[in-house]
């Protein structure tokens, strides 16, 4: 639970929540209660700089990817969609090839079955075809639909929207320098994965 500050003299609860909202956060809490969470953790045993800095990166880019995708994928049900869908949706229609549930898989960092039960869902409501390789048997190649298409669009609507609303008061310039760092991330990443 958040600590709550007690309320300056005359404020009302509905200001007090107002005021805390206006504050920079974290995951949800206020940036100082973040920064005395990672304290409380180390009991003390304040670890140098660098990994802290390091910590409050990695964990900034995963709270707020999972807070993204909630949000997300709380709009896009609005569609019968969800982000995960979207997601092996978009590659398909972005893909120049048809693609393999193996190729999918690891494009977006999950398990095989996984995937096997996306695809499977996905052509059961008629947004993939699948069709079994000629040359390996083993190998099921997957394409996008019509119906897929127009379902990936109207995912990409709403997303582009919430994107807007989201990013919209930050400088270009910062979006840009984010995006670099963000890219280099991923190149890190493709070296361990």
């Amino acid at each position: 639970m958040v600590d709550k500050a007690p309320s300056a003299q005359g404020s009302t609860s509905e200001e007090d929540a107002a005021a805390s909202r206006s504050l920079p956060r974290f995951g949800g809490f206020p940036i100082e209660d973040a920064t005395r969470h990672l304290s409380n953790f180390y009991a003390g045993a304040k670890p140098d700089e660098r990994t802290v800095t390091f910590f409050r990166t990695t964990r900034a880019l995963v709270v707020a990817a999972r807070r993204w995708r909630k949000l997300a994928n709380d709009k896009v049900r609005s569609v019968g969609q969800s982000m995960a869908r979207w997601e092996t949706m978009y590659l398909l229609a972005c893909a120049r090839d048809d693609l393999s549930q193996r190729e999918l898989a690891q494009l977006i960092g999950v398990e095989g079955p996984t995937m096997a039960h996306m695809l499977n869902t996905l052509e059961r409501d008629g947004l993939i075809e699948r069709a079994q390789s000629q040359v390996d048997r083993r190998v099921v190649h997957n394409r996008i639909t019509e119906k897929g298409l127009a379902a990936t669009r109207d995912i990409m609507a709403i997303t582009n929207d919430l994107r807007a609303d989201i990013l919209r008061d930050i400088p270009p310039e910062k979006l840009a320098i984010a995006l670099e760092v963000l890219e280099q991330v991923h190149a890190r990443l493709d070296d361990y994965c």
